[in-house]
């Protein structure tokens, strides 16, 4: 029998789901198998040193989430056919916010720029921000379009564009997005930005004052809280789970009615990587719209989908006039670029034009006509075969080596495309301990709280896949497996089928 740890009445985690956990780790360790009868409540009692009534609401959780069936007059035995992979605690909890413990905002320090730096130390294996591997950017194609755009533009290559964007680049930007099934329809326009956190600046700064109250998913893209911090206003967090955006606990949020907008990141989600199914993306849709409450969606990851086709976006569903769209090629292509776009109906543009106007006055012609001319000339859509495979080949390396080297209880998303992966680790583990270990070891994460505005995550972490190869991957998160089972009180590593 193998051993298990003792439940922690002093745990923030209530004791029921401290023992159905547990439960859970021995039916998935084989110490019991489907079909098999578990011990009475009374002995699981005892030697769980609990009341029998705890024993009965986590087992009640155990058969709610599909790991357990009951037989009236027989008992409770494993199910036959176990979930695939790990079950909720509780179909109304979200996993993904992991501990219930709280950290400091003054704990976290100047946690984005820290990332930042941490992705580009050639001393350390980050895992920490989600950058366009250097092997994978598509550097020879762009050396030759801007030899030739250069030589195309002439003396316009080096003076304003027009304020809107360079024209071959907007005609690029709608032409691929038309070409997806996505097209810019009629009563709407398209504008050059910065990339999407530049959007998402202009967004705040045309349509909310310091105060205001601006509804993010929980937990949340980093860059959106540190900016929503930055410019006072006040991020109001919606929790994610499985499934995506949660719209029950949406509706309940918006009867508030104080909400300016709502900011998701809803294909291969920033942190977690997941994706918004249609059927929830109309219902926040509808919501949204009934509530008055403008939708702002990221689509930085919409391209680097790994199978199938395109989820559709909010803005391409019926009744999205209250939906702003930010795309970027930062990601897709290369982050250096800076270049993304922003597409909303033609009166919401025309109040975002003013802000941008005074900011950017315009972007440079040169990186906008070459990205033109490499979505035309189909040299993007040749790209994304070549990324899109390699990403997928990372994201499994990393899947692997965190099967083999992580607590048999750690939950892990498998994103289907995009660039990072979420991980809950037992709850006893501080993912910024475990940071600081991990830097004066070489490694880099991003740990869990950073993308919280309200200090939870304290046991998560983002990790990065696309960064290294599989190999360096599958060293560096052994190594990183190993500083986690240093901890006390953590699982040995699930075992590989």
């Amino acid at each position: 029998m193998i051993p298990t740890a003792p439940l922690n009445p002093g745990a923030a985690s209530p004791l029921y789901l401290q023992l159905q956990r547990t439960l859970r780790s021995l039916i998935q360790a084989n110490e019991w198998n489907p079909g098999m009868r578990l011990p009475a409540v009374p002995d699981l009692a005892l030697r769980f040193k609990v009341h029998r009534l705890t024993v009965l609401k986590a087992l009640a959780g155990l058969k709610r989430t599909g790991w357990v069936q009951t037989v009236t007059g027989r008992g409770s035995f494993v199910s036959d056919y176990l979930p695939e992979a790990p079950a909720l605690l509780d179909p109304d909890s979200f996993p993904f916010q992991g501990s219930s413990l709280r950290v400091r905002e003054d704990e976290l320090g100047p946690w984005l720029g820290d990332t930042l730096e941490a992705a580009q130390n050639r001393s350390l294996v980050s895992f920490s921000a989600a950058f366009p591997p250097t092997d994978l950017l598509p550097g020879d194609a762009l050396r030759r379009l801007y030899t030739r755009t250069m030589k195309e533009l002439d003396a316009e290559a080096w003076v304003y564009a027009a304020p809107a964007g360079h024209p071959s680049y907007l005609t690029g930007v709608a032409d691929w997005l038309r070409d997806e099934g996505e097209p810019v329809p009629p009563g709407w326009g398209i504008r050059s930005i910065p990339g999407s956190q530049a959007g998402l600046a202009l967004v705040l700064e045309s349509l909310t004052i310091p105060g205001d109250r601006v509804l993010v998913e929980s937990p949340c893209y980093v860059g959106a809280l540190a900016l929503i911090r930055t410019l006072g206003r006040e991020a109001v967090p919606v929790p994610v789970d499985r499934n995506g955006l949660n719209p029950d606990r949406l509706a309940s949020i918006l009867q508030k009615g104080d909400a300016k907008f709502l900011f998701t990141v809803p294909t291969f989600h920033n942190p977690t990587g997941m994706t918004l199914s249609r059927a929830r993306r109309e219902r926040i849709l509808a919501l949204t719209r009934a509530h008055g409450v403008t939708i702002v969606e990221d689509d930085t990851y919409g391209d680097l989908r790994f199978i199938g086709g395109r989820t559709p976006s909010f803005r391409s569903l019926p009744g999205a006039e209250h939906v702003i769209h930010l795309g970027s090629f930062s990601k897709s292509v290369a982050a250096g670029l800076r270049l993304g776009y922003i597409i909303a109906p033609d009166a919401v543009l025309g109040r975002l034009a003013l802000v941008q106007e005074v900011h950017t006055i315009a972007l440079p012609t040169l990186s906008q006509a070459v990205i033109g001319h490499f979505l035309e000339s189909g040299g993007f859509r040749r790209h994304l075969v070549r990324i899109r495979k390699a990403l997928r080949e990372r994201r499994d390396a990393m899947l692997e080596a965190i099967q083999a080297s992580f607590p048999r209880d750690a939950e892990v998303t498998e994103p289907k495309g995009g660039m990072h992966l979420w991980v809950v680790l037992p709850e006893d583990v501080s993912a910024l301990d475990l940071h600081r270990e991990a830097i004066s070891h070489g490694l880099g994460f991003a740990p869990g709280p950073l993308f919280f505005p309200d200090g939870r995550g304290t046991n998560c972490l983002r990790l990065n896949f696309s960064t290294h190869a599989p190999s360096v991957t599958r060293e560096a998160i052994e190594r990183l497996g190993g500083l986690i089972h240093a901890r006390p009180g953590v699982s040995p590593p699930k075992e590989l089928p």
